[in-house]
């Protein structure tokens, strides 16, 4: 590559979201780069994986296309299986949302939504036996579970095996002039490209030169791992969750939602919040042994839905980050939707909820 040429499409940022769209731009043809640089925090690793869009309470506005999101992800893995050789460990499982309360279990027993159970106590002992749920559950029946980490790992192995160029470096600014777009990156290189698509997480307002403040802000989570495979299906409740890693015979606990900026790190007090919660859920984790922790941030936006689509005024900028906490579920259908938005295909979802133009300029 040198620096006169022009290419086609700049992704910035190398998580799941951004790989995810720099495959599916380059499966059209289009001459594609990647700049991003792993950080810290990057939620595509340290998130649990959740594939669940009736259960997010923003779905009311989004739910088509988090509908569509899910009914994505078996093709999906099917091409990076195909591609690749990895087998993700994958489920649809259903997902469990267990009372704490008499109240909270009247609630959910009365609820009319069509796409989840009540189930008795009795029913729930028979589907996880070791799930303590005495006032019952709802199942929410379709929605399910990825893993993350190892779909972030089939996914740089496809992107290398494509021989996607990749450029380890942040960038710092944007410039837009006329249909072109060029992209300073630390040190001082630049990148000139017909397309750029922000997909750069929690990190997208620190970029430099887009024509409006990215709504974006980092809301951090805590989590831990136990070891030990009493579950074989999510399940939330007790202010926390549960999320099974059969392939490694641990337990994924969490999760906190903190406004620390950018800082790393975990905390005492949530540590011993994640262990109660799993002991109210599960009592024979209350004696399992602690096999890591860790921190990561969510990408999220003022009202929980994505940014995803073209500049108003810059059709050359695309957006698609903000995805605050469904990144791992929205990750495969924004990549194509960005890669038809770059090819100037009609898309075939309705993008105005997650339109940047919702938010008031200087937000």
């Amino acid at each position: 590559m040198t620096s006169s040429e022009i290419l086609d499409v700049v992704v910035l940022g190398d998580g799941l979201v951004g790989l995810a769209c720099a495959r599916a731009c380059a499966s059209r043809g289009f001459k594609t780069t990647i700049v991003g640089r792993r950080r810290a925090g990057l939620g595509s690793a340290a998130a649990a994986g959740f594939l669940a869009p009736t259960i997010d309470p923003v779905r009311a506005r989004a739910l088509p296309f988090t509908l569509a999101a899910r009914a994505r992800y078996p093709s999906f893995l099917e091409e990076l299986q195909a591609t690749t050789g990895r087998s993700i460990p994958f489920a649809l499982d259903g997902i469990l949302r267990v009372p704490a309360t008499d109240r909270e279990a009247a609630a959910l027993a009365a609820s009319t939504d069509t796409m989840s159970t009540w189930l008795s106590a009795g029913d729930v002992a028979q589907l996880e036996p070791a799930l303590h749920a005495p006032l019952g559950a709802r199942l929410h029946q379709d929605d399910g579970m990825v893993d993350n980490q190892r779909l972030l790992l089939a996914l740089d192995e496809a992107v290398a095996l494509g021989a996607l160029p990749r450029i380890e470096a942040e960038a710092r600014r944007i410039e837009l002039v006329g249909n072109m777009v060029a992209i300073e990156l630390e040190g001082g290189r630049r990148l000139r490209a017909r397309c750029v698509v922000v997909a750069t997480g929690a990190w997208a307002p620190l970029l430099h030169g887009t024509p409006r403040t990215i709504p974006v802000r980092p809301l951090r989570g805590q989590m831990m791992a136990l070891s030990g495979a009493p579950l074989s299906r999510p399940v939330f409740g007790f202010g926390g969750y549960l999320v099974p890693r059969p392939a490694d015979r641990q337990v994924f606990v969490g999760s906190t939602s903190e406004a620390v900026g950018y800082e790393v790190g975990t905390t005492d007090a949530a540590l011993n919040g994640f262990r109660d919660v799993a002991g109210h859920l599960v009592p024979a984790l209350a004696r399992a042994d602690e096999v890591r922790t860790w921190s990561g941030f969510r990408p999220m936006t003022f009202d929980g839905l994505p940014i995803v689509g073209p500049d108003p005024e810059y059709p050359a900028l695309i957006y698609a980050c903000g995805h605050s906490r469904n990144g791992i579920l929205l990750a495969p259908l924004t990549g194509d939707v960005v890669a038809s938005l770059v090819a100037g295909d009609e898309i075939a979802h309705d993008l105005s909820p997650f339109s940047i133009n919702r938010f008031p300029p200087g937000i």
